[in-house]
């Protein structure tokens, strides 16, 4: 499991614990405003950061590195071109391409594009304009992905077409009055699932050309309390259950998606109905583990911790905190990746 302590005013650090007992496992240690993603067979994992040569002034130097899972250790980088995001450590700001051949940046100075590696050789290949747009979902198949876009719509983009130019959906979602987080999960069926401000869930089809609305499903709408999520990666997904899980707090108002939870929802995409509520304070992001009886992992922000919490002994989708660890300090994304051989601590 690893947890992203992005900063902004000195080394980035990515934190890695086992998943069953939370033992501390080492670090990566980045430049400012990092962010990453794990390779899809799980044995690297790929970050973002900026490396300034005078910090107050000076020349900026964007890098992508490559780190190997197993040792902790850098085996490869590229300098991309100075544009790339400084955010705070979100998802979906690097993506990888379903074949892994593709590492996306997204970039914004503030008009916004994304920049193109080629994993192989790690390279520089190409730059494609998204204005107006935010956040890199790849496709399941190919070198195409989406991005949200101001007018409510998802356009997507072919990168391997010289001119990559936007499919634009149809009108998806209410800017104004049911905004999209940028977080997103990707369901055992391929679809790209959204949540709402108001806790809505979008389901989308991006396979074709044109990305297309399948459903919206009220999660939050029909129980007593104004409820809805908040915090930054508000859900997380299990594939062997088909079940979204996500942090939610009550008395909900216009400014409060970035809240911290007061429980936990667990809610079947399957059955389209909500099975289980769980009391988890603080919560600002949430990751899973996969398997029948899953674990969840929560980024505390009050006490600056990472939070575990595991099946209550009622069984079913009920959990309670069994663990913590507040070496991480203040973070806002964090993801899990099956088992491999034992990292050294570092």
């Amino acid at each position: 499991m690893l947890v992203n302590q992005a900063s902004w005013d000195g080394a980035s650090r990515i934190h890695v614990y086992s998943q069953d007992e939370l033992k501390y496992q080492g670090l990566l240690s980045l430049g400012l405003t990092s962010q990453f993603i794990v390779s899809h067979d799980h044995s690297k994992v790929y970050t973002l950061s900026d490396y300034m040569e005078r910090y107050t002034y000076g020349p900026i130097h964007s890098v992508v590195q490559a780190f190997d899972l197993n040792s902790l250790k850098p085996v490869a980088e590229v300098e991309v071109p100075n544009k790339a995001a400084k955010a705070i450590g979100m998802e979906h700001l690097i993506e990888i391409s379903a074949d892994e051949k593709y590492l996306y940046v997204q970039n914004a100075t503030p008009g916004t594009s994304v920049t193109v590696v080629a994993l192989d050789d790690m390279s520089v290949v190409k730059e494609v304009p998204t204005p107006g747009c935010y956040g890199i979902y790849p496709s399941v198949e190919g070198h195409r992905f989406s991005t949200l876009c101001g007018p409510g719509t998802l356009n997507s983009y072919d990168v391997d077409e010289n001119d990559p130019g936007a499919t634009p959906s149809d009108t998806m979602f209410d800017v104004d009055g049911d905004a999209l987080y940028l977080h997103s999960v990707r369901a055992s069926n391929g679809y790209l699932v959204f949540t709402s401000f108001n806790g809505n869930l979008y389901v989308v089809d991006d396979s074709g050309k044109k990305a297309k609305l399948v459903k919206k499903l009220a999660v939050t709408a029909n129980v007593d309390g104004d409820w809805a999520p908040g915090g930054y990666g508000i859900t997380a997904y299990n594939v062997a259950n088909d079940m979204l899980f996500m942090i939610v707090h009550s008395n909900a108002y216009e400014g409060s998606h970035k809240d911290m939870s007061e429980q936990i929802w667990a809610y079947s995409l399957a059955d389209e109905k909500l099975v289980a509520r769980s009391e988890a304070p603080h919560l600002v992001s949430l990751a899973v583990s996969q398997g029948e009886s899953p674990t969840l992992y929560g980024a505390n922000e009050e006490e600056s911790s990472v939070d575990v919490y595991t099946p209550t002994a009622k069984g079913g989708f009920e959990f309670e905190k069994t663990n913590t660890d507040d070496r991480v300090g203040w973070t806002t994304s964090l993801m899990t990746a099956p088992a491999r051989a034992s990292a050294s601590a570092q």
